[in-house]
């Protein structure tokens, strides 16, 4: 009896084969549904990156650079004409000293260039020429800026001066009114702060004459050479920059533009001189160079700035005012004139014999065939915009 019921016990074990069984068949059925989902899926398009086009890869318009170049040089087309030599595509380009300096034409170029993709390779200065080379892909060139000889009909037109009398603001009453006597062709520029500036800018208002605010700026023996109270340093930053300028120019609102007082450093510095027109930019006046030391860039910067710009050719009245001094500027003068249309100087008030002084010279230059123009008029704001 006892070995009977223990068999009956075992039956049970077949229900559970059956259970492993029945796993299995599910097991093998997800198996075979996986393989099937994945037989039916689409292989994904592998997207291969774009490569950048490298730079002077695009196709070369040069028949297109050419035409910008006479269109910012004001030249009639066909005036510039490549000429392959050695693989190198040379393009001679004269520019008008009475428009830019070689400085700005620079600008202009390289600017055209690299707005086609082109890279520059070198600069340099042969003598009186600058020659620039750039490169795109294949294709080499050579860009030659020289000054362009005044022609026969120049040399034979009329010849223009532009006089700026600086360091008004002190001069008072009779004396006053007789340097307002002057033509109002000359400009005057007038000291900031002085007792009588603002007087002296009203005054030259009413009669229709150019006014600049002479801004004190430092010297190159500074501080034993003061320019003033509120000059520009070099030490200073762009806030205290446009501060001190802008309290100039509020003072003396008439004035069309500034020229610089001392500043033999102050106009020796990129940075202090790319402020300073920024905020003349803003202000809409314009800038004349002075020309304190043969190194000033202010006149460029001013260009590059796109504000109107003038430099000083000579100081009539320095070292003195001696008839021989006087013979001396205006042979000078008569000199630029072969290579310049209009040619401007520079003079101060300090003395009732430094306004005889200039009456003697207006007599000459005008006997010689000058014309007076005021500032506004002189001919080299008269430039091709930079892109």
């Amino acid at each position: 009896m006892t070995r009977k019921n223990k068999n009956k016990k075992r039956k049970p074990a077949k229900s559970v084969t059956a259970k492993s069984d029945l796993w299995l068949y599910i097991l093998i059925l997800l198996l075979c549904g996986g393989i099937v989902w994945l037989l039916t899926q689409k292989p994904k398009t592998r997207v291969k990156p774009v490569k950048e086009t490298a730079l002077g890869t695009q196709p070369f318009d040069q028949n297109k650079l050419v035409k910008a170049l006479e269109e910012k040089f004001g030249m009639e087309p066909g005036s510039i004409v490549p000429k392959e030599i050695r693989k190198v595509i040379r393009l001679e380009i004269p520019v008008d000293r009475s428009k830019m300096d070689l400085t700005y034409a620079n600008v202009l170029v390289s600017n055209e260039f690299r707005s086609m993709r082109a890279v520059q390779d070198d600069g340099k200065v042969d003598g009186s020429k600058q020659i620039l080379s750039f490169t795109h892909a294949d294709k080499n060139f050579e860009v030659i800026l020289s000054y362009a000889p005044r022609t026969a009909q120049q040399r034979a037109g009329k010849k223009y001066i532009s006089i700026v009398v600086d360091d008004f603001g002190s001069v008072e009453g009779e004396t006053l009114q007789e340097w307002l006597a002057l033509p109002t062709q000359v400009t005057f520029a007038i000291m900031p702060g002085f007792k009588q500036s603002v007087n002296t800018m009203t005054l030259a208002d009413q009669q229709g004459r150019e006014t600049l605010v002479h801004v004190p700026m430092e010297p190159i023996g500074y501080p034993r050479q003061n320019p003033g109270e509120n000059a520009i340093l070099v030490q200073m930053n762009q806030a205290q920059v446009e501060r001190t300028l802008l309290k100039h120019l509020n003072s003396l609102p008439l004035c069309m533009g500034v020229n610089n007082h001392m500043g033999s450093l102050a106009t020796a510095d990129n940075t202090i001189m790319g402020w300073v027109m920024d905020v003349l930019k803003k202000k809409n006046k314009g800038f004349l160079d002075s020309r304190t030391s043969n190194v000033s860039i202010a006149y460029q910067v001013a260009q590059k700035a796109r504000i109107p710009a003038w430099r000083n050719d000579i100081f009539l009245d320095s070292p003195d005012i001696t008839d021989e001094t006087l013979e001396r500027k205006i042979n000078a003068i008569q000199d630029l004139a072969t290579r310049n249309s209009t040619v401007v100087v520079i003079t101060h008030c300090h003395s009732p014999e430094k306004l005889i002084y200039l009456h003697k010279f207006l007599d000459r230059v005008q006997a010689l065939g000058f014309t007076l123009i005021p500032l506004s008029q002189v001919g080299k704001t008269d430039l091709a915009p930079i892109i």
